[in-house]
C-alpha cells in the first residue's frame, strides 16, 4: 500500500517501436502516472495521469496551432467495446475555428493528431490559433491527452482533457518569476452564454477577471502581466451564473528551457496519493505543491513509501492557502531514491489537492527536463 512501479517502455519484451496506448488493471486500487520524453537533438518531456473512465464527450482547455511557436499534440483513445469515429473542435480566442477528424478507431487504440503536421480543415499555414478543443466520439467513450510542445526550444506541457467541469476551481502552484519560472493560467467555459470569471490569489494580489462568450470561450492569463507581486502562490477560479469551466496551469523556466502543465481541480480529499517523485534520481528532483480547499485550517501529512517513521507534519495551511514541499531536501531519503508518497490533511474531513513538478539539472543534450502532473485523490 502506497508503493509504486515504474515500467520503462522502451524495455517491454516483444514490444516493437511505435506509439502506443495502454490499459491497466488490477485486483486493487490502482493509478498510474505516464511520463513521455523525445530525446534527440532536443529533449521534450512531459507528464499526465491516467484516467479511470471516458466519456462521449471531453474538453481539451489549450490548444494551440503557430502560436508562439506552440503546437498541440492531441492523442484521444477509444476506451470502449466497438469501432468509434472521433472528432476534434477547436475554438481559438480570435474567433477561428478548426476541425480534426479520424474513422474507424479500434477499441482500446487510439489516434493521434501532432498539429506541427496535421492543419485542422479551417485554419490555413497562417493561422495563430491560442484556445480551446472540445473532442466528441461518435458512439464510444474516448479520453484525450494534449502533448503540447514548442518544437524550437523542446518545451512541452502535456495535460488531461475532462469531460466535465466546475464553477469553482483550485490552482496549487502559480509562478510569477519564482526562481525563474513564469505561469500562464488558461480558463475554458463548457456552458453556453457569457460569463465573468473571477481569480483570486493566496497571497493577496489583487483578483483577475476573464469575460468569456461562446465565440471566444477562453482566456489566458499570463501572470507576469496580471500579477503584482513576485513568488509562488495558489489561486481559486469562480465563474458567474454557475458556469462549468476548466483550467490549466502552465509553467516555464525560459533560462532552463524548461515547461509542465497541471490541471485545476474542481475539489480534493482528505488524502492524495503520487505515484512518481523523486531525489535525484538519475538526476530528476521533485517538488509538490499542495492546496488546503477546505472548510478549515490544516496541516499535512507527508509519507514517502518505505519511509513510514520519517513521515511528518506541515505548519498549518489556511483556507485557499498553499505549501511547497522539496522531496530534493528531504534528508531521510537516499541520493537516487524515487518512489511514490502520500499526503494527508490532518483535521477529519479536510480536503487537499496538489500538484508535482520533476526536474533534471545539469542535462546530457538541451531542452525541456521537466514534468508535472496531479496527485490522486485516494
Amino acid at each position: 500500500d502506497g508503493a509504486s512501479q515504474q515500467i520503462y517502455v522502451p524495455n517491454v519484451p516483444g514490444l516493437a517501436s511505435g506509439r502506443y496506448s495502454v490499459m491497466i488493471s488490477s485486483n486493487a486500487q490502482v493509478v498510474a502516472q505516464a511520463g513521455v520524453a523525445g530525446t534527440g537533438t532536443t529533449r521534450f518531456s512531459g507528464s499526465y495521469v491516467g484516467f479511470s473512465s471516458g466519456a462521449l464527450t471531453t474538453n481539451i482547455p489549450s490548444v494551440a496551432y503557430n502560436f508562439a511557436g506552440w503546437y498541440s499534440m492531441i492523442s484521444v483513445q477509444n476506451v470502449g467495446s466497438d469501432v468509434t469515429d472521433i472528432e476534434v473542435e477547436f475554438y481559438c480566442v480570435d474567433g477561428t475555428t478548426g476541425t480534426l477528424t479520424a474513422t474507424n478507431v479500434q477499441p482500446y487504440a487510439s489516434h493521434t493528431w501532432a498539429l506541427k503536421n496535421d492543419m485542422p480543415v479551417g485554419f490555413s499555414p497562417s493561422t495563430q490559433c491560442d484556445g480551446s478543443a472540445v473532442v466528441s466520439s461518435s458512439s464510444q467513450p474516448v479520453v484525450a491527452v494534449n502533448n503540447q510542445n514548442k518544437p524550437a526550444t523542446g518545451a512541452t506541457n502535456t495535460f488531461e482533457a475532462a469531460p466535465a467541469g466546475n464553477d469553482i476551481l483550485y490552482v496549487p502552484s502559480l509562478s510569477n518569476n519564482f526562481s525563474g519560472w513564469n505561469s500562464a493560467l488558461t480558463i475554458q467555459k463548457l456552458d453556453a452564454g457569457p460569463t465573468t470569471v473571477t481569480v483570486s490569489y493566496d497571497d493577496g494580489d489583487p483578483d483577475d477577471t476573464c469575460s468569456l462568450t461562446d465565440a471566444v470561450p477562453s482566456c489566458k492569463l499570463y501572470m507576469p502581466n496580471f500579477h503584482n507581486q513576485v513568488g509562488r502562490f495558489g489561486a481559486i477560479i469562480t465563474s458567474s451564473g454557475g458556469t462549468n469551466l476548466l483550467a490549466i496551469a502552465g509553467t516555464t523556466k525560459a533560462s532552463e528551457g524548461w515547461s509542465g502543465a497541471t490541471s485545476a481541480a474542481p475539489s480534493g480529499s482528505e488524502s492524495v496519493a503520487i505515484p512518481n517523485v523523486s531525489k535525484n534520481y538519475f538526476g530528476w528532483r521533485s517538488a509538490i505543491n499542495c492546496q488546503n480547499v477546505g472548510s478549515g485550517a490544516t496541516s499535512v501529512n507527508v509519507e514517502y513509501s518505505g519511509y513510514a517513521s520519517d513521515a511528518y507534519n506541515t505548519s498549518s495551511i489556511p483556507v485557499g492557502g498553499s505549501v511547497q514541499i522539496l522531496v530534493f531536501n528531504e534528508t531521510f531519503l537516499p541520493d537516487g531514491w524515487q518512489g511514490g508518497a502520500t499526503i494527508t490533511g490532518n483535521v477529519s474531513g479536510s480536503e487537499v489537492i496538489c500538484t508535482v513538478g520533476n526536474s533534471r539539472s545539469n542535462a546530457p543534450i538541451p531542452g525541456d527536463w521537466t514534468s508535472q502532473y496531479n496527485a490522486y485523490i485516494k
